[in-house]
């Protein structure tokens, strides 16, 4: 009577095909796992790639936007000093609230024209990359936050606090801020008290950003 193979237990095998299959199973786990290994390399390799696309993508469009800014800065401050005129005019009238228009549309002139962003808080946001890119941001001054250096101050310093430690702006007061990132590496941070906000030493920290006001 014969014994169906499909049927046969791995002890009924014969030495030789155990060996074979072994073999076999061996070779078969030795190309798989130079295969998950070549997967791996090479999603690594992917990404590293997209990384460095999207970073040139970035500093692309940051340049076409500093650009941009700079070039149309002139006319926008054309435009809105001839609309403060008009809110000083209305404000000596007595029109309080045809003044209080025209300062709102000041506001959303600069924002929509130069691209300028709410205050973010710090520059955490941002990384090595970004150095040397400047931003446009609507700050109001404000004499509480954490800050680290003097006129160059860490990313992770109140944005609002460095405004009035440097005397951009008084407490209160908002305006148009320009800041540029620059490089941490190599800097230290000497604190100091100015405008009655204290600033502190801090010894390394690798991003930056100075401010002036637009």
């Amino acid at each position: 009577m014969s014994t169906d193979p499909d049927l046969m237990s791995w002890d009924d095998l014969p030495e030789d095909a155990i060996a074979a299959i072994n073999r076999t199973e061996q070779a078969l786990a030795a190309i798989r796992e130079l295969a998950d290994q070549h997967v791996i390399d090479i999603r690594a390799e992917a990404e590293r790639e997209c990384m460095a696309i999207r970073e040139q993508a970035e500093a692309a469009v940051a340049r076409i936007e500093q650009g941009a800014t700079q070039e149309l800065a002139p006319l926008v401050r054309e435009l809105v000093d001839g609309l403060r005129g008009m809110q000083e005019r209305y404000t000596r009238e007595g029109k309080l609230d045809e003044a209080l228009a025209i300062r709102a549309r000041i506001r959303q002139l600069r924002s929509d024209l130069l691209g300028v962003r709410p205050d973010p808080g710090n520059l955490t946001e941002f990384g090595a990359g970004d150095v040397g890119r400047s931003m446009l941001f609507d700050v109001v001054g404000r004499a509480e936050g954490s800050l680290w250096g003097t006129d160059v101050y860490t990313a992770d310093s109140r944005l609002s606090a460095v405004v009035v430690h440097t005397g951009t702006l008084r407490e209160g007061e908002r305006g148009l801020i320009r800041v540029t990132l620059v490089d941490g590496d190599g800097r230290e941070y000497p604190g100091s008290t100015r405008h009655g906000i204290q600033s502190y030493d801090y010894a390394a920290y690798p991003l930056a950003y100075r401010v002036e006001r637009v």
